[in-house]
């Protein structure tokens, strides 16, 4: 046990770059989650090699891990893939380590309250999120999309996708997303509506956010 973690710890410190005093607050924490979580030592220290190779810095990683473990023992969820995947969403919208908490809060709520899991997350930020931030939507607006266009039977890369597209067909035609949801509402031509605005691919999704506007805001 003890040579197990030793050797992760090693690779922390080799790929964070750590100072020493660093690398001795890594630690510390590894051991002091190990021995408060259901979570092992060397189960923490993997989790910091992960946001090592992520590219966080010493005292990010220090600041996410605790808000990781909360996700990974509220949901049931793989802790390395927990780690990338927040750590991805961190990247993607912009925000900082000590956002972490938010998003696991988010990522977690959203996993009890929607089809959404940690892969049908990842899935559908990977292909959202950037555009998503650049659009002006933040992660709590992009997740409850995805959590809408998930419960309504729409596969999670395909709901990305649908979203990456309408932010940017939407902008093109200068519309917000609460301008193209009252016009698609108005219309008695929604097909021939969306299809204008976002092309065949994204017209399905978009009409299904449009109609389910409510559970967007309460899902928000």
């Amino acid at each position: 046990v003890f040579q197990n973690f030793e050797q992760e710890m090693a690779k922390v410190k080799a790929i964070s770059g750590a100072t020493s005093s660093e690398f001795k607050a890594l630690e510390d924490s590894a051991k002091e989650l190990g021995a408060t979580t259901r979570f092992t030592a060397t189960n923490v220290s993997e989790l910091q090699l992960n946001f090592s190779k992520l590219g966080l810095t010493p005292t990010q990683i220090n600041k996410v891990t605790k808000a990781t473990l909360d996700l990974a023992l509220a949901t049931g969820e793989d802790l390395a893939e927990s780690a990338r995947v927040a750590a991805s969403t961190m990247k993607g919208f912009g925000l900082e380590a000590d956002d972490m908490g938010r998003i696991t809060d988010v990522m977690a709520k959203s996993f009890s309250s929607s089809a959404l899991d940690l892969f049908k997350f990842a899935e559908g930020m990977k292909n959202a999120q950037v555009t998503a931030k650049i659009a002006g939507a933040t992660l709590e607006d992009t997740t409850a999309m995805l959590a809408v266009l998930n419960d309504t039977g729409t596969d999670a890369s395909k709901a990305g996708t649908d979203l990456r597209n309408i932010f940017l067909e939407l902008n093109k035609a200068g519309l917000t997303l609460p301008q193209a949801f009252e016009l698609i509402n108005n219309s008695s031509n929604k097909m021939g509506l969306a299809f204008s605005l976002v092309g065949k691919r994204a017209m399905a999704s978009l009409i299904t956010l449009a109609e389910n506007e409510d559970k967007l805001g309460t899902l928000t």
